[in-house]
């Protein structure tokens, strides 16, 4: 009786260590904490600056130049322990556990096709401009997405290509497994990017029809690296899920120093003809290492109904 179920337990083991042997499987995340107030807050708190993540991701090689990929990656807000689910406005409904992304793929010569949720397809013209990429206080979300770009979608199959300098990305995602910001689905949602990074510079347009099947919102992005200093910019314009018509745009610099990096952005955000945010951010990074910084970031929404003014002081570590 033993060797009935010890046998068929070893044979599973083999089999396990041998995928793995055959799999390339990497853990990394980060870890960011900081102390700070945020626009519109009254008070100190401990929290996330750029969000803390842990990621699980493979790869195998199928021969003939097939690739096979997975990712697995969840948000966590550090400071409690707790999987930090953006909320269902951005297609992440409470008990979404995979927050950042839960996907499988494969690539070849003729591009890539992923399945799963993942981030849209226009990701990239929206996000670039900002040095935080969305996160910290100083985040330039309003001016990057309008509030219509959904940054996730849920059942998406994205497809993507690149060759040299050129890259084209389309994704469709399921209707009713991404409401949005209306709360309420009606159409297949869709998005595609087109970029050209030849060199120093860069240009990129995005466009993103979610699902509530009336608002849409096309960005341009362009940016140039100069070695001293980067300077990137971004326009975008739409309507949202109420028809209101919505035009963001925002500029942005890093400059590095020594072990340093000074990071600066400001972003407009237009909605039916009313500036309803207008924030400018500073922020200094400190590399104790590769993977180590400390840093502090101060941020100024003039259009802010009350508090306009936030700040941290944080300690970030990447593995």
């Amino acid at each position: 009786m033993i060797a009935r179920i010890t046998l068929p337990a070893a044979a599973l083991l083999l089999a396990s260590t041998s995928a793995l042997a055959q799999s390339n499987i990497t853990l990394s995340g980060r870890i960011d904490l900081n102390v700070g107030k945020d626009i519109g807050a009254g008070q100190t708190r401990m929290g996330t600056g750029s969000m803390s993540h842990l990621t699980f991701a493979g790869t195998e090689d199928l021969g003939g130049g097939m690739l096979a990929s997975f990712k697995l990656a969840t948000r966590i807000n550090a400071d409690s322990g707790t999987t930090n689910a953006p909320g269902a406005v951005l297609n992440s409904p409470a008990g979404t556990y995979w927050t950042q992304e839960s996907s499988v793929a494969l690539r070849g010569g003729w591009g890539s096709l992923t399945l799963g949720r993942q981030m849209t397809a226009a990701l990239l013209p929206q996000l670039l401009v900002d040095p935080w990429f969305w996160d910290n206080t100083t985040n330039g979300f309003a001016a990057g997405t309008g509030y219509i770009g959904n940054l996730w979608y849920n059942d998406a199959a994205t497809y993507a290509y690149d060759t040299g300098a050129f890259s084209f990305t389309a994704q469709v995602a399921a209707k009713d497994a991404n409401p949005g910001w209306s709360g309420t689905p009606h159409k297949t949602p869709y998005s595609f990017a087109l970029g050209y990074a030849p060199g120093p510079w860069q240009l990129r347009f995005g466009y993103e029809k979610p699902a509530d099947g009336r608002s849409k919102l096309a960005t341009l992005f362009g940016g140039y690296d100069f070695g001293a200093f980067t300077l990137n910019a971004m326009v975008a314009g739409g309507t949202d899920h109420t028809d209101a018509s919505v035009r963001t745009w925002a500029l942005s610099s890093v400059v590095p120093v020594g072990t340093g990096q000074f990071r600066t952005s400001f972003g407009n955000y237009k909605r039916a003809d009313v500036v309803a945010s207008q924030k400018l951010a500073l922020g200094y990074h400190h590399f104790l290492s590769k993977r180590t910084s400390v840093y502090t970031t101060f941020a100024h929404d003039s259009k802010a109904p009350t508090r306009k003014n936030g700040y941290e002081v944080g300690l970030q570590h990447v593995f």
